[in-house]
């Protein structure tokens, strides 16, 4: 197998041969080799990483996975940086670029220079200074062409050196401009939610700008009209921008990461004892879920729903009517779980499974959201009194108080499950007034499930998937349209997205037109509103799919995002969502007519 050698010289007349490629040798000794060829400077600043990468290793359980994936991703960094770190070596040495020749080896190569009498022929003389390693295979050569043009681009324009002094400003500065209150929620506050919301917001508009502009324009300055006369596919050229996008983003949002990790690491020492601990149990953790099974009320429904009947039948008589009185005792009976009236109280019964065993002296925490008919947004606090535990033992019982609508974690001890790995819950209203626990999110038990630092990168991972169908719906964009307009149209298509609220409340109101305000629903279904009912519905699912991994909620409340759920982002934000922008914009851009006015 050949490979692409460059041949340097200096006036001794001695010659050099560098491989093009991957260097295995720097990947493995680092910073070693680099001093062994010369380069001070790049091997004290590759010792300064390593123990950068130590430090996150140092960290034991909390830092483990990112502080491995930080030392690999120095090696192979080393490892593809090698042959211009050779040159440099030789050209401190004062050798310089003669040719490049196609040969088995470096021996190989020197030699045919020498067949020539020492002159390279025309076909040589050309030095390519960004080129795609030999190990490419040659069916995917053209778009690994294309995604480092595209890095170029980016470092030629200083957009690389730009956006990595805004992120680092924001994950070292806004921690401290904005104080903490010195709670170990005030610290999760500034130093993971602020921060990662801020970096993923900056990192998706740069995005969407880098994804519309790099096609756009390379269309209107003509540049994409001499890239297509080579022998490229354009859906090679296409995916070749997308890959490009995202080598720049897996190494913004790595060196972020590290960083925001480490800070983190830095400022917890900085907080009293106590909330030390808490920040250790509640936050820098990954805590699995569990929720009360949800209860099947068809059985009721179908009882209520004949003595109705027989009390009603010559009233009820239509199919429409029967669907809903049905309809209307089923959500009566869900709203007899959520209500809670004064002085009252409700049970909530959830199965550990097989996970019982393994909950032993390990606390769990209740995770408690609930509103009340206060006005909203009113954060008058509500008091409750909860026994937790076995419901044949005596369980344990405490009082608090705490405001509606946003969630609120506690702990509540460790040892509570009864024998057959049920933890039971029960909660008594001490109000004058109603409250409600909502289904989805009323009350969970969060238990210990694993590490913050492979939480954490599994994090950034979905931070990454959703960058990826950013880029992904800025190239569609720009697949036909010019830069100005393909920036507009991307930005429309993601406010669509965020705008679930609307969606929902369409199909909760079953329509569009003819809206009945005084019960919030259509007065009539016309096929319209049918209409409007199937594809908002349809819309609706579909981003609650895409955006219904939250890594920054996650993180800042230390719940485990479980491999599971990042394979299913990886195949449904990534595969589905982007997979579908990627196949209408590559189908659009290969039927482009390039030459032709806009």
């Amino acid at each position: 197998m050949t490979s692409h050698f460059e041949i340097y010289e200096n006036d001794a007349r001695e010659q050099v041969a560098l491989r093009r490629g991957f260097y295995w040798i720097a990947a493995l000794l680092g910073w070693i080799w680099l001093f062994a060829k010369g380069l001070w400077v790049e091997g004290i600043v590759m010792v300064m990483l390593n123990a950068l990468g130590l430090l996150l290793l140092y960290l034991g359980q909390a830092g483990w996975g990112l502080g491995a994936v930080f030392q690999v991703g120095l090696g192979l960094g080393i490892g593809f940086a090698g042959r211009r770190l050779a040159q440099l070596s030789l050209e401190h040495r004062g050798y310089y670029y003669r040719c490049t020749i196609e040969a088995r080896d470096g021996a190989g190569a020197i030699a045919k220079l020498a067949a020539v009498g020492g002159n390279p022929l025309p076909e040589w003389r050309a030095r390519r200074m960004f080129v795609v390693p030999d190990v490419v295979p040659r069916s995917v050569r053209g778009l690994a062409a294309v995604m480092l043009l595209t890095l170029k681009a980016a470092f030629r324009f200083r957009l690389v050196v730009v956006l990595l002094v805004l992120l680092l400003a924001v994950v070292i500065l806004l921690p401290v401009v904005i104080k903490h209150d010195g709670s170990a929620q005030g610290f999760t506050q500034i130093l993971i939610t602020y921060t990662l919301t801020s970096i993923t917001s900056l990192l998706g508009f740069a995005t969407l700008w880098l994804a519309c502009g790099t096609l756009a324009r390379d269309v209107e300055d003509a540049t994409m009209q001499v890239v297509c006369t080579k022998p490229i596919p354009r859906w090679q050229i296409w995916l070749g921008k997308w890959a490009g996008i995202m080598v720049l983003n897996g190494a913004f949002l790595a060196i972020t990461g590290t960083a925001l990790f480490l800070l983190l690491n830095w400022k917890a020492s900085g907080l009293s004892p106590a909330q030390q601990q808490v920040l250790r149990n509640e936050v820098l953790v990954a805590r699995g879920t569990l929720k009360e099974t949800p209860p099947d009320y068809e059985a009721d429904v179908e009882k209520l729903y004949q003595e109705r009947l027989s009390q009603n039948a010559s009233s009820i008589t239509d199919a429409k009517d029967r669907k809903f009185l049905r309809d209307q005792i089923l959500e009566g009976l869900k709203t007899g779980d959520q209500y809670i009236p004064p002085g009252q109280y409700r049970i909530w019964r959830i199965r550990f499974g097989p996970l019982a065993g393994l909950m032993k002296d390990k606390p769990l925490q209740l995770r408690v959201k609930y509103y009340s008919q206060d006005s909203p947004g009113s954060s008058t606090p509500h008091r409750f009194e909860w026994n937790v535990g076995s419901e044949t033992r005596k369980p344990k019982t405490f009082v608090n108080s705490f405001g509606p609508e946003s969630p609120t974690t506690f702990n509540i001890g460790t040892n509570l499950l009864a024998d057959d790995g049920v933890l039971s819950v029960l909660v008594f209203n001490l109000n004058e007034r109603p409250v409600l626990f909502p289904p989805e999110d009323g009350l969970e038990v969060l238990y210990p499930a694993g590490f913050f630092g492979p939480n954490f990168a599994r994090g950034f991972v979905i931070i990454a998937c959703w960058l990826a169908l950013l880029a992904a719906i800025g190239l569609f964009a720009a697949s036909k349209l010019q830069f100005s307009v393909a920036a507009f149209v991307s930005m429309g298509i993601l406010i669509v997205g965020l705008s679930s609220g609307t969606l929902k409340q369409v199909v909760e109101q079953k329509g569009i037109v003819g809206i009945d305000h005084n019960t919030g629903q259509v007065s009539a279904e016309t096929f319209i509103n049918r209409t409007a009912v199937a594809f908002y519905g349809g819309v609706q699912k579909l981003l609650d799919l895409i955006t219904g991994y939250d890594p920054v909620d996650a993180l800042s409340t230390g719940r485990m995002i479980t491999w599971g759920r990042l394979v299913q982002a990886l195949l449904l934000v990534v595969g589905v969502a982007g997979g579908g922008f990627a196949s209408l914009g590559i189908w659009i851009f290969t039927r482009r007519e390039l030459a032709a006015p806009i």
